[in-house]
This record gives C-alpha cells, structure tokens and sequence, in this order.
C-alpha cells in the first residue's frame, strides 16, 4: 500500500492512497465463495448454482463491497501510520479502479489543531458577592403575590394592566386570509404580544363592545405576506378581568413551604429561597465567566467539520424544543457562533484535561445520575436507563469530566469578590 499526504491548508489534509490488485482479488474470491454458498437463485438450492451464474449476477455487487471494505481497511491502516486523526468524518472525493488494476483513491478531510494551551495560572475571575437585604424579601414576596394572583371579572372600561377575552376577524385589502382571526383569544393589556396598537386600541372598551382597528405589521413581521400591510382588525370584547394579588394567608405560605402563614416564618423562608438561588447564580456565572476566559486566552482555529456538526446537532435540539421536526431548508440565525464557541470549548477542555490528566470521578458521574432521576416520578426507572445506554452513560460522563476541568481552573486561577446585589444579579445588562 502507497500512501501520499497532501496539505490542502493549516488544517486540511489529503491522502491518496493506492492499494495492490491482489489484495482487491482476494477479497473479491471471498466475497464470491461466500455467495456461491448462501446466494438465492431461482431453480437451484442455495449453494449449488453454477459458478458463472453466480458471477454474472452478483460479480458487480461482490466488487463493490470488496473495493469498500478494502478502503475502510486501507484506510485505517494509513491513518494509523501517519499518526493523523481526523475531525469529522473523512470524505471519499475520488475512487480509480480497472479490472487487475490497482485500486487508488483519494480522502480529503480535517485534522484536530495542536492547542497550546495559555497558563492557566494567569486567568483572573471575579466571583459576585452578594448578601440578600429585607429589602429583596419584600420584593420577592410581592413578586410572589403577583405570580400566586387571580383573575377576577370586573364591569368596568378596560384599563392597563387588565387581561381581556376577545373574538377578532380581521381582513387584507378587505379579503380575508389564512389564519385571520381568533376565538377567546386572552389579551394582556400592557404585555406588548401584540402587535403594536392592538393592546392600545383595547383600553376603556368595555364588555360586549366591538372596536374596528386598523393596525400596521411590523416590516420584519414573521409572515412574509402581512410584514409592513396595513389590515383591519374586527375586535369583540367578551369580557374583562383584573389581577388581585394574593392574600399573604395559610394557602400563600403552603405555595413557599412555609410551615405557617406567620410574618417572621414567611420571611425567613423567603430569605432561605433568596439565599439558595443567590448562591446558585453566583456560582453559575463564575463557571460561565472560566469558559469565557478559557476561550478568549486560548484561540483555536477551528475544523469547519465540526462546526458543521455542532450546527446540525444544536438545529436538532432547537427544534426537540419546540416539539417539531427539523427541516434540512430551515435556518434559524445565531446556531453557528453558538456552534463555534461550544466547539472552541470543547477542543480546549479536551486538551486541559489530556495535560492534567484528569481522571473520570465515578463517584460522581453516579451522583449525577441520581441527582438527574430524582427530578422524574420514577426516578428508579430513569437510572437505569442511564446504566443502560452506553451513549446517555457516556454523555454523564463527558458532563462530569467538564465539571472536573472548570473544577481544577477555579483551583489554579486568581478569583477576586465583586460587591453586587439581588437586582442585579436578577438583571445582569443593569450592570
């Protein structure tokens, strides 16, 4: 077997590789004796058909799947000599082959970069500190009372803030359209899901009342064929409710697990549930904020191949999502940034954890596991499960050798506390 590389750039490779006739003979004489005995044919037993009947029926299929398995084998072998490794799968761009003539071919494909990685020593993060005030628990507490609050009928003109139930028909050029109008639809004054002026044109209706509007689609509107159209809208209002807060009574304090409707427990529990998610967030962000420096102190040119991949897998996860299918003519905008960071990360832990030489924790890919069937009902059955398959079970695994990696850079890097608050961990661009 010959074999010649070919740098088609700083990361693409290309191999021709030439394999001798008499291996291709061989495998081709197995593939025959292999059929000679257990092909069909009509009017013979299987293994008593006449060779050259044998041959002129199956003697194309018998080469084909010879030149592959020849190439698969070839291959590997080629790669294994040259100590390449591909990113991505290797592409066939070329196969030449007579009868008794040597088999040549060529692959194209991507390597992995050598990653030198910066010292991790000089990365320096800074972890918020924040402690809750009584403050923040009175704020929690009304955002609890507005989450826990009822919708009550009122007979009254709509104002802000009001939710009303509407029937709408609404037309083009006077014609309707597909989809153009809605039954019961319920319409939050003020929460901006509409477009704009349909919320507007509701205030001080009242119930029973019917509104003609005649609204504007935004230009970048989703439906190519209403974007920027001028349509009138028929609007009927069935009835109109308001938001009454919850009362901070027995039923209040059960929805936080409070053992009982009095101020200090509600409070302390509140404080508990702040300080809880505080720690959470605050621990959140410093690990986000080592993949951020990690990334940006450690370029890495990246393998189109697999930045193609993480594509094709995040356009798969966005759409098991939203509960559909994805369509190969569907595109949707931010997928290959996200693709080339979560690839960029990827490549650079990898390299960490070869020159730490992290070890899997078994320990805690089992914790995990647990941790992760304890959120279902039947937390047994979802464990094994996990056990059960090699691919969730190596998934677990990779999850957890990351965590060791970030683990093991939070115990090397400078981290400095920066004051913060509640409000703006809540709101991060405040900041």
């Amino acid at each position: 077997m010959q074999v010649s590389i070919e740098n088609t750039s700083s990361l693409g490779r290309r191999l021709t590789i030439a394999v001798p006739a008499v291996q291709i003979k061989t495998e081709v004489d197995g593939k025959m004796n292999e059929l000679s005995r257990t092909a069909r044919v009509d009017g013979f037993r299987p293994g008593k058909a006449p060779q050259n009947l044998i041959k002129q029926r199956f003697g194309n299929q018998a080469r084909q799947e010879a030149i592959g398995k020849v190439i698969e084998i070839s291959l590997s072998t080629a790669l294994d000599e040259q100590k390449l490794k591909p990113a991505g799968r290797p592409v066939v761009e070329r196969i030449i082959n007579e009868s008794d003539q040597d088999l040549e071919y060529i692959v194209t494909f991507e390597i992995f970069p050598e990653i030198k990685l910066a010292p991790i020593s000089e990365l320096k993060l800074e972890k918020y500190h924040v402690e809750v005030q009584e403050a923040d628990i009175d704020k929690a507490i009304e955002n609890f009372r507005q989450q826990f609050a009822e919708w009550i009928v009122v007979e009254r003109p709509a104002k802000q803030g009001d939710k009303l139930t509407v029937d709408y028909v609404s037309t083009l050029n006077g014609k309707p359209y597909e989809n153009n109008q809605g039954k019961d639809v319920s319409v939050e004054l003020g929460s901006g899901l509409f477009i704009p002026g349909f919320e507007e044109g509701l205030i001080g209706a009242s119930q029973g009342d019917e509104h003609v509007l005649e609204l504007t689609f935004p230009e970048e509107w989703r439906m190519e064929k209403l974007a920027g159209k001028l349509v009138e809208f028929r609007i009927k209002v069935k009835a109109i409710t308001e938001k009454k807060l919850a009362d901070i009574d027995a039923a209040f304090a059960k929805k936080l697990g409070a053992e009982s409707a009095e101020p200090e427990v509600i409070r302390n529990k509140v404080k508990q549930n702040l300080e809880k998610w505080v720690s959470n967030t605050v621990e959140t962000r410093l690990r986000d904020e080592v993949i951020e420096k990690l990334i940006k102190a450690n370029p890495v040119e990246l393998p189109k191949a697999l930045i193609e991949q993480e594509v094709a897998i995040l356009h798969e996860e966005l759409h098991r999502q939203m509960g559909d299918q994805a369509h190969e003519d569907c595109s949707h905008q931010g997928l290959e940034g996200q693709a080339k960071n979560r690839v960029a990360l990827g490549l650079v832990l990898n390299e960490l954890i070869k020159q730490e030489n992290l070890v899997l924790d078994k320990q805690r890919v089992q914790n995990k596991i647990n941790e992760l069937s304890k959120r279902y009902g039947n937390a047994g059955f979802v464990e094994s499960m996990y056990y059960e398959s090699e691919e969730l079970l190596n998934s677990i695994r990779n999850t957890v050798l990351i965590e060791q990696a970030i683990d093991l850079v939070l115990s090397k890097v400078t981290v400095l506390e920066k004051p913060s608050t509640v409000d703006k961990l809540l709101n991060p661009k405040s900041e």
